[in-house]
């Protein structure tokens, strides 16, 4: 505020200019250097004025944006101490929408409230709160620590539900906020976070304030942590509440403000340079420590410290600074003509300023004056906030003359025990960064009276903007607060109805007849007003079984004073039905009589269609999972804790045998239970299924294939954590089926040896084991001899009897590692593998020949006698695939044959 910047008077000239300039112009060029010193410093004192002005300004925005909210905050921890200490939903909800938080804290996205709450007590802690109508109610996000600081208020709720039941204390950042503002009694500013509350996830803070019983500051840092009663915070978003801060001074100044995280590091909050915001990637590199006109300002808000780093932009440089030196360029006698301007300047504005301050001293005068006649209190005081000077309605209306206030401060002089501390201390921080402000107070007059004044609080600047006091000005508005206290008591009698909507909401006399009841309850009822009140019953409106449980029911209410969760089927007048819950207390006279109740009915048709349906959905799983097919098990830590009575006759053991068993029984040996274990547990826990097919044990000992599948269950609790559900199918036929299916298609019917298929499969695992190794292998092919003779001559089924014996005399003359296969009819082929060197084979060979040309005798009694041609192919040498290598022995059986020969020889 200054007072006299109207001044608009004639300017006078006085003759001191004119021969002031012409002496500095008679000086000439020995004063040239001197004058551009002088102007050079002038600039730079001037620029480096401005510029903290600037930075004072922005200090105080900045300070006044982040303590705004704790006014809020702390009008909550007021309101909460009206309510004894306990907010439900709708009270906290009435609260916040009674702010305009858009236009009075600005980057705040809602108010709530936190609870200290401990590990072992949660469980406890959910349900009281679902049973206080939070039926939704979950804690999320919580860490490990033994005491867990959860959010049960939050609003506006639709902005803020993902923090709903968040425990804040599992983050580092949010929980040593939480803890040093309980130690301090304090607001207190956390650290940076990243807020739920904001989809663009930038920089955001916790603003916190503690909340005591009984609403007072315990003391020490043991006592408040004892008497903590929860936290109210507001979130903010530093996006939207730094948002056009930097605007005023962007022509100006480049600037960069950061605050100090909890690792002792600043992290960038805002950035600018010339006028442009920088992106936070930008804003991180960003210095202005090596600027000529750099400055560093660290200031404290809330318990968090700022710093504010700021130099002049390149164009205000050069606009203060840039042609401080320009007379040394022009010449000395130009600077000596600039300097004699200066003094003929400064001369004239010396009458002009006797002029303003004549101007000014008048306009002190009238306002003195109106200052002493007004009706309202009005102070000045100084930076100190003591009292300079009262005016007369200051006396009349506190009863403390001048002498008696000058030198005292108002909060001192006129403190009532109705005072408000937490308004006081946010006048206080207020004005302690120089800021204005405007409360309501109880005050204390000389005589003992207390009164309600509304206060303004103005800060005085001199003309160079420098603080020099505040001016108060109050006026008195008890009356207004008498009337308002008396239309707050006559509302709240019509309040009751409607505070728990939507909601049928009623009152019932001592004959259970309507005597109140809100629009959607005649709407659920299909009646008007005048067809219920005093005429009709809630229980005109209930089926048989209902109307049985309120003609017990009400009785006992009026006795009791209260009832609660009374489930009832409702029909209109309509037709219309519904599921409804009723809770009701009652209002008794001085006397103890039954006057009225206040009811509330809730709709919960959803809920119990809901209801009916998981009980229907319970009885069809108890079903499923009493299935006669697959056996089911619930573990914890692999000991059964549930089974159903198929997987107990799947393992031969009688009903409720396992129930408490480790399933370590029921694995063949050690190693198939803990490799199973490693499997499996790490994937179910990851959020995985398990699946596998393995071998188990009966009680008796006997062996069965069981396919199971295993999923961990969620956790609702401690002691459910840990869980998993199997199920089990005994395959052990489709098992041995299988087996054999695998076996017919790999072998030979008759002689039971690999067939081709198998033995093209083997043929290129030797291959590709080979040219691993190095080794090389032998293929041979047989061809028997004298075959088709003993078919045509003994009949078909002794020639089956002579290819059973040469496949057991050829599997037997061979190693482990050698395949004999049929090909069909009397062809064989026999791999032998690995070999060192091709000559290996022969020895092998040699003697599977000489064992076939043994006689064999056949089931008749007779003998017979085989020969056999043979043909051989080495690996890499005939070939280097399994077709190539097949030729080559096939190619050389022929061969032998028509030359007669039956001895193996390599090439």
């Amino acid at each position: 505020m200054r007072i006299g910047d109207g001044y608009t008077g004639s300017e006078k000239v006085s003759t001191t200019a004119w021969v002031a300039a012409a002496a500095v112009l008679s000086i000439g060029l020995a004063l040239t250097a001197g004058a551009v010193i002088w102007q050079q410093q002038r600039a730079s004192a001037e620029a480096r004025g401005l510029q903290e002005r600037q930075v004072e300004r922005l200090q105080a925005d900045v300070v006044k944006r982040l303590t705004m909210p704790v006014y809020g905050l702390k009008g909550a921890r007021g309101a909460l101490a009206a309510l004894d200490g306990k907010f439900s939903r709708a009270a906290f909800d009435a609260y916040v929408e009674s702010r305009d938080l858009p236009r009075e804290f600005p980057g705040v996205r809602g108010f709530g409230f936190i609870e200290r709450v401990a590990r072992r007590d949660l469980a406890a802690f959910v349900a009281a709160r679902q049973r206080e109508g939070g039926t939704e109610f979950r804690v999320h996000g919580s860490g490990q620590d033994p005491t867990l600081y959860v959010v049960t208020q939050i609003s506006p709720f639709s902005h803020n539900f993902s923090a709903w039941g968040i425990d804040s204390g599992a983050n580092p950042v949010r929980r040593q906020a939480i803890e040093q503002a309980i130690d301090s009694g304090e607001a207190t500013l956390s650290a940076p976070v990243r807020l739920v509350q904001d989809p663009l996830k930038g920089t955001g803070f916790l603003l916190l304030v503690p909340v005591y019983l009984q609403g007072h500051d315990p003391g020490t840092p043991a006592e408040r942590h004892a008497a903590l009663l929860g936290l109210l915070y507001a979130p903010l978003v530093a996006g939207d509440l730094l948002r056009g801060v930097a605007e005023p001074a962007s022509s100006l100044l480049d600037l960069k403000l950061s605050v100090r995280t909890t690792d002792g590091e600043f992290q960038p909050l805002l950035a600018t340079r010339a006028g442009q915001a920088l992106a936070p990637a930008e804003a991180a590199d960003y210095g202005l420590s090596d600027a000529p006109t750099a400055d560093s300002l660290r200031f404290t808000v809330a318990g968090r410290e700022f710093m504010l780093d700021t130099a002049l932009t390149h164009e205000a440089s050069m606009r203060l600074l840039g042609l401080s030196g320009l007379g040394l360029e022009l010449g000395g006698a130009l600077l000596s003509l600039l300097l004699a301007v200066t003094v003929y300047l400064l001369a004239a504005g010396r009458t002009r300023a006797e002029e303003m301050a004549r101007g000014m001293t008048a306009d002190l005068a009238r306002l003195a004056m109106v200052a002493s006649h007004t009706t309202n209190a009005v102070l000045i005081t100084d930076t100190e906030r003591r009292i300079n000077w009262v005016n007369d309605g200051f006396t009349r209306l506190s009863g403390f003359a001048s002498a008696e206030a000058v030198g005292k401060r108002p909060s001192d002089l006129l403190r009532s025990e109705l005072t408000n501390e937490d308004t006081l201390h946010g006048m206080r921080e207020a004005m302690s960064v120089g800021l204005g402000c405007k409360v309501e107070l109880i005050r204390r007059a000389k005589d003992g009276r207390d009164y309600w004044v509304d206060v303004e609080v103005q800060p005085l600047h001199d003309a160079e903007g420098t603080l020099t006091g505040f001016m108060v000005i109050e006026s008195d508005i008890t009356a207004r607060k008498q009337l308002q206290a008396q239309a707050d008591e006559a509302r709240q009698s019509l309040q009751d109805l409607y505070d728990n909507a939507p909601c049928a909401y009623y009152a019932l006399d001592q004959n259970g007849r309507f005597l109140q009841i809100n629009a959607l309850g005649l709407s659920w009822l299909g009646c008007t007003a005048e067809e219920l009140i005093g005429l009709a019953s809630p229980a005109d409106f209930f089926d048989a079984e209902g109307r049985l449980l309120f003609s017990q029911a009400f009785p006992r209410f009026m006795r009791e004073g209260r009832i609660s969760e009374l489930e009832f089927n409702v029909k209109g007048r309509q037709g219309e039905a519904r599921r409804v819950s009723l809770s009701a207390t009652a209002i008794y006279e001085a006397n103890g009589n039954y006057l009225r109740s206040r009811s509330v009915m809730f709709d919960i048709s959803e809920t119990h269609r809901i209801r009916q349906q998981l009980h229907q959905l319970t009885l069809d799983q108890e079903a499923m999972l009493e299935s006669d097919l697959v056996g089911i098990v619930k573990l914890r830590d692999r000991v059964t804790v549930w089974r159903n009575q198929a997987l107990e006759r799947m393992f031969g053991y009688a009903e409720g045998e396992l129930l408490g068993a480790p399933v370590r029984q029921l694995y063949v040996d050690d190693t198939a239970y803990e490799t199973l274990g490693a499997l499996a547990y790490p994937q179910l826990k990851a959020g995985g299924r398990f699946r596998t097919q393995l071998q188990m044990r009966r009680k008796d000992g006997s062996l069965i294939w069981v396919d199971m599948a295993g999923v961990e269950l969620p956790a609702l609790s401690n002691e459910r954590g840990g869980e998993s559900l199997w199920m089990m199918v005994d395959i052990t036929q489709s098992k041995a089926h299988e087996a054999r299916m695998e076996r017919a298609a790999l072998h030979d019917a008759l002689t039971g040896l690999p067939n081709r298929l198998l033995l093209g499969d083997r043929l290129k695992q030797a291959i590709a084991a080979a040219e691993r190794s190095g080794h090389v292998f032998a293929l041979a092919y047989l061809d028997l001899n004298g075959f088709k003779q003993i078919n045509d001559s003994h009949g078909h089924d002794a020639g089956d009897e002579v290819l059973k014996a040469v496949a057991a005399r050829l599997h037997a003359g061979l190693r482990a590692s050698d395949t004999v296969a049929r090909l069909g009819g009397d062809e064989f082929v026999v791999l032998l593998t690995p070999t060192l060197v091709p000559a290996d084979a022969e020895p092998v060979l040699n003697r599977l020949l000489d064992a076939l040309s043994q006689p064999i005798t056949l089931s008749s009694g007779e003998q017979v006698a085989v020969g056999s041609s043979l043909g051989l192919a080495h690996f890499p040498v005939d070939g280097q695939t399994a077709d190539g290598l097949m030729r080559v022995a096939d190619e050389a059986m022929f061969a032998n044959k028509r030359a007669g020969r039956a001895r193996a020889r390599t090439s």
